[in-house]
């Protein structure tokens, strides 16, 4: 048997042989060698066993799950493929266009996430896979894997965060091997990974600063630069694509979202990361943290970097707006690392029963039962009968809906058929208006959905009344979208307190687009960003008879109350939407007359 296995085999199996020394009897050392080629056998099967009932519970979850707004919204990205979105780079659109292309329904946008999550939890093992493996090993490696809220949710639910999971698993499996045997082949490899990263989720760019930072002699290395050049050279369409796009996606993250400090940002950070990491994993990989910050080990180094890094940054951030507790999400991945190193000394063994068990188990029920109790209290799962009904009273007029993307998005998943968001002054742009589907609807029938928050007109019946609410309908037989007109503000005079604007309209449509519209007549309003809510004021415009032709631009004077000291800007209301036009202006000083 000895010479069968070989001295190289033989030899890595006499070091995890727990304690003994083999080879003080060759008849022993032969008889134990084989014993425990069994045990190293019988735990390789235990963990292809285990990934594979895994792998199984998120495909049935992913299955019977109602799918997430977000997800249908992703959805439509996986239709309209492209080098970048509104909200996140493209590597989510690549997971639901190929789940859409073998399945239909809820795995038609989760197919994909589901084997990539099994590929993460096979990638995070092989990193720690440091000789023949142990049933208590494998058995530890998926006790604090599946005690991690977050990091299994991602394993049925489709985001940017399930591809951003994979990727960082893969930079850590890679960033190993460089540490111990540094290569070219192994550093491109690492710059590629960098790459799919940030074309998960800008996010991966503070994964990729920390572990530089944490061994700042790579910054020596031509095969690190290498690395970064190619990483910047595979990133450069879409930095080139929000070139073209005005930079949608920076003004949103870091722009859009900023708002005034608020203490309760602060204060809730924590509780939000106990609920991502769960109390036990959070206390445990902070205390990991702390006894690790002066290793030499290059690889914990990195972990201990990413791990309190990540936290600490999103927490600083709270000084500039909230932080969502997702975001850190991809500090999961080195959290397992540091808690399998520690979990696996056998005297800590009663961490997993005492502590890590009843998580899991905790988790296994919750995981199965919140999704479909949420659903029934929130209108990110709007059931398929709400949008049944809508398709119905609609009939053959365009769908048109007022808000956000949440409602177009699942009325696309669920009836299969397409439609359109108008932004709201009051809300957030989203990759709707970069696809500008409303263009398509401008003069011919159209079934505008509105929820209840902003209606100024009668609304027609039916109403369909949803889990969270009312949804009107109003039929048009010539639809006016305001939402695409271009509003620039040429010059401004304040007297007191009226500012008198000069403005030029331009109208991007095909057809002409009029103020005085017989179904959707419009109306100029200045809109105040104040600092928890936007103000929108009426503007006087003495001749409503005006006609912006297709392609043109038309100039008007007017005037409304001035609020100083607040960002401002041009807002049209086409009866069912108060789009926003032009970009804010921040007037700081005022001219007197």
């Amino acid at each position: 048997m000895a010479e069968w296995l070989g001295t190289g085999l033989q030899n890595r199996l006499l070091q995890f042989e727990s304690g003994r020394d083999l080879r003080a009897n060759s008849s022993d050392s032969q008889k134990s060698l084989f014993l425990y080629l069994c045990n190293f056998m019988k735990a390789r099967r235990l963990f292809y066993i285990l990934l594979a009932l895994w792998v199984a519970a998120d495909m049935l979850q992913a299955a019977f799950t109602p799918v997430h707004a977000d997800e249908a919204y992703y959805a439509l990205y996986g239709r309209f493929l492209d080098w970048g979105y509104y909200d996140h780079p493209p590597m989510v659109a690549l997971l639901t266009a190929f789940s859409s292309l073998l399945f239909e329904g809820a795995l038609s946008i989760r197919l994909a996430t589901v084997l990539l999550h099994g590929a993460t939890v096979w990638l995070a093992w092989k990193v720690l896979d440091d000789g023949p493996p142990t049933v208590g090993k494998v058995l530890a490696f998926f006790a604090v894997a599946a005690s991690l809220p977050m990091f299994t949710i991602y394993g049925f639910i489709t985001t940017p965060d399930a591809p951003l999971l994979f990727f960082t698993a893969l930079f850590f499996f890679l960033y190993r091997k460089y540490l111990s045997n540094p290569g070219w082949p192994l550093a491109a490899a690492i710059g590629v990974t960098a790459a799919a990263m940030l074309y998960s989720k800008y996010i991966a760019v503070i994964i990729i600063a920390l572990v530089l930072l944490s061994n700042v002699k790579l910054l020596k290395d031509r095969r690190v630069w290498m690395a970064m050049l190619i990483t910047a050279v595979l990133f450069l369409p879409h930095v080139m694509w929000q070139i073209n796009n005005d930079f949608p996606s920076l003004q949103y993250h870091l722009i859009s979202r900023n708002s005034p400090f608020r203490p309760k940002y602060l204060l809730e950070y924590i509780p939000n990361q106990l609920l991502v990491f769960n109390p036990v994993c959070l206390c445990l990989s902070a205390y990991l943290c702390f006894r690790n910050v002066g290793t030499e080990d290059k690889f914990v180094r990195s972990c201990v970097f990413s791990v309190a890094g990540t936290v600490l940054f999103f927490w600083l951030m709270t000084f500039k707006g909230h932080s969502e507790p997702h975001w850190t999400v991809a500090a999961s991945i080195p959290m397992i690392f540091l808690m399998f190193d520690w979990l696996k000394d056998t005297e800590k063994k009663k961490w997993l029963r005492y502590a890590f068990a009843p998580v899991v188990a905790l988790l296994l029920v919750a995981r199965f039962l919140v999704p479909h109790i949420v659903a029934g209290k929130t209108d990110v799962f709007l059931n398929k009968a709400v949008f049944d009904e809508i398709d119905a009273f609609s009939g053959s007029a365009d769908v048109v809906f007022t808000g956000s993307f949440q409602n177009p998005s699942l009325y696309w998943f669920h009836t299969g058929k397409e439609s359109s968001s108008l932004s709201s002054v009051y809300g957030r742009r989203t990759q709707f208006d970069l696809w500008q589907f409303d263009k398509k609807v401008q003069g011919k029938p159209a079934c505008i959905v509105e929820n209840s928050t902003y209606r100024h007109h009668p609304a027609e019946e039916p109403n369909v009344l949803s889990e969270n609410g009312k949804l009107s309908f109003l039929k048009v037989s010539n639809f006016q979208s305001a939402s695409r007109i271009e509003a620039t503000i040429k010059n401004h005079i304040i007297k007191g307190d009226t500012i008198f604007l000069d403005i030029s309209f331009h109208n991007p449509y095909s057809l002409p687009f009029r103020f005085d519209h017989p179904e959707m007549p419009v109306t100029v309003l200045v809109a105040y960003f104040l600092e928890n809510e936007c103000r929108t004021l009426f503007c006087n415009i003495p001749d409503n008879g005006i006609v912006i032709p297709p392609g043109g631009s038309v100039d008007i004077s007017t005037f409304a109350e001035f609020i100083p000291d607040c960002p401002l800007a041009i807002s049209i209301d086409n009866v069912v939407c108060r789009s926003l036009n032009s970009r804010p202006l921040k007037i700081e000083k005022q001219i007197q007359i």
